[in-house]
């Protein structure tokens, strides 16, 4: 495997779950617990529009500490996800060479980029998939010096 030859989709999570912008924020509360992800695509029709991560949800629901259970749960229920999603993030394609989205999301500073192909969401690249292709790479080399 060459470094150089890898791409997006070699090491992409394929389909993910999105949910639409007008979703309750503890809808992605849920799916982010339940389903052990940080990070979901928020799109229309499939079309990409957003994304909304585990730290946005965190900084966005009231205060366990200071608030009732009752508040918690209004708040989460009463305010839509477009209210707090990163709207147009920055994306790829399924066809980026690995490295650059790498790249990208270094100097970024972001946890993932969404893959998509004419707008539409096809899959999410993240910070896991990138480590995982390290960790691919490292165990090759360790071999070939075998």
């Amino acid at each position: 495997m060459k470094l150089a030859s890898l791409l997006v989709s070699d090491y992409m999570t394929e389909n993910p779950i999105t949910l639409e912008p007008e979703e309750p924020l503890m809808r992605a509360l849920e799916i982010i617990r339940l389903r052990g992800v940080r990070r979901l695509p928020v799109a229309v029709g499939g079309v990409l529009v957003g994304l909304i991560t585990e730290g946005d949800l965190k900084r966005a629901e009231p205060s366990t500490l200071t608030d009732s259970e009752e508040d918690f749960t209004r708040v989460m229920e009463g305010t839509p996800i477009s209210r707090i999603m990163i709207s147009k993030p920055i994306t790829t394609t399924a066809d980026t060479p690995l490295m650059e989205a790498a790249e990208i999301m270094l100097n970024t500073k972001y946890g993932a980029l969404p893959v998509v192909a004419g707008g539409r969401v096809v899959g999410i690249l993240t910070d896991n998939d990138l480590t995982r292709a390290l960790v691919d790479l490292m165990r090759e080399a360790k071999e070939a010096k075998s």
